[in-house]
Parts: structure tokens; C-alpha cells; sequence
């Protein structure tokens, strides 16, 4: 008798369901050294935005006044910076940011057997509630009395310290509270360098060649 095949796995797929059903959930460590390569990679990439940015906002300029254009326009760039590495790379770099990609992990969806391509929709629903803590945190801003914004800081605080400890756990399978909306958590995957070529072609919005994808 022949032996029986996996019907629905392509011959030419890299492993077998079995194996893909087992990916291992991203260290701890390893995760936050990511964080920190792609915002040190967003802080390099604001500075190249500078000028395209500021020449736009030239017409807005005299409206905001000759001194507020400066932290507006580097929380733009650094904005922008990180929107394009943390939301376009996760899609056309088969869910690894340069820092991911660095540190050998990938996001993968979360109900996946494969490491099928995030959508954009779940890797921008990701990068929304991974600021939101952040934005929440600046709320109180100078205005300390104001008990309002004082929850609503000490809320950011909050889901900070539970997505930490989220990461840490095996049971959630070290998902934080971003990978939940977004339905993805974080796994090991081979490293991938920084071709700055390829790379920055895929930050750019619009449509982009995946055939030419590593």
C-alpha cells in the first residue's frame, strides 16, 4: 500500500503543517531588541523626511507660527518614519521589520499554519493600539490637575505593564496586547540582514513588485 500524502500541502512548501503548527513563540529579549532596532532604524529614516516634509507644510507654515514648526515637524517625521518600517515592512517583508529581521522573528497571523503575509489592515490595527498606551501616557501632559487625563495616563501605564508581561508568558503565547486586535503574535524565524535597496523600495507607498521579493 502507498504511503498517504498531506492533501492540500504544495510539494514545494518549505515544511509540513505539522512543523508550521509549532512555531516557536519570540523571546522576550529578543523582542524588545527589536523594538529598539526599528525605532533607532525610524529615528535615521525621520531624518531623511525632513526636508520633503517641511517643503509640504511650507504653505501651512505662517499659520502655526515660526517656532512651532519644529517639534511638529520632527514628531511628524518620526511618525511617519515609524508608520512606514512598522506597517509596510510587516506586510512586503513577510511580517519582519528591519529590527525583526535583525534579530531572527517574524509576525505571523495568529490562527495561520504557515507564515502566510499580514494585510495591511492588521498590520496598521497593530501599530494603532501598539501607540495608543503612548499617546494615552502623554495625555496629562502639563495639565496635572485635570483628573480626566490623569486616568487616562495612568490607563497607558497600564497596558504597558500587562503587554509586558503578556510577552513573558507561555499560556499567551507571548503575545502582547497589540497582537490580539490584530489577530498575529511574534515568532522565531531565520534572520534576514538590511539590503537597503530592496528595503527602501518596499517602504515606499503605492505598488511595489513582490516577485522581487527575497
Amino acid at each position: 500500500m502507498p504511503p498517504a500524502t498531506n492533501i492540500g500541502v504544495r510539494p514545494t512548501d518549505a515544511s509540513t503543517i505539522e512543523d508550521c503548527m509549532h512555531f516557536q513563540p519570540a523571546p522576550f529579549w529578543r523582542r524588545l531588541l527589536a523594538r529598539l532596532l526599528d525605532l533607532v532604524f525610524s529615528m535615521v529614516l525621520a531624518f531623511i523626511l525632513v526636508i520633503p516634509v517641511t517643503l509640504i507644510a511650507l504653505p501651512f507654515m505662517p499659520l502655526m507660527g515660526p517656532d512651532s514648526w519644529g517639534p511638529i515637524g520632527g514628531i511628524t517625521c518620526l511618525a511617519l518614519a515609524y508608520v512606514v518600517l512598522e506597517s509596510f515592512l510587516l506586510v512586503r517583508r513577510q511580517g519582519q521589520t528591519l529590527g525583526k529581521g535583525l534579530m531572527g522573528l517574524r509576525v505571523i497571523r495568529n490562527s495561520a499554519i504557515d507564515s502566510s503575509s499580514l494585510t495591511l489592515r492588521a498590520a496598521l490595527a497593530r501599530l494603532a493600539i501598539l501607540l495608543l498606551p503612548f499617546v494615552l501616557l502623554s495625555a496629562s501632559g502639563n495639565n496635572l490637575e485635570s483628573t480626566t487625563l490623569g486616568v487616562l495616563s495612568g490607563l497607558g501605564a497600564l497596558s504597558l505593564i500587562v503587554s509586558v508581561v503578556l510577552t513573558a508568558l507561555r499560556w499567551s503565547k507571548k503575545r502582547a496586547l497589540h497582537d490580539y486586535p490584530a489577530g498575529t503574535r511574534v515568532v522565531v524565524a531565520p534572520k534576514r540582514p538590511v539590503k537597503l535597496r530592496e528595503d527602501l523600495r518596499m517602504m515606499v507607498p503605492g505598488k511595489v513588485d513582490m516577485t522581487k521579493r527575497l
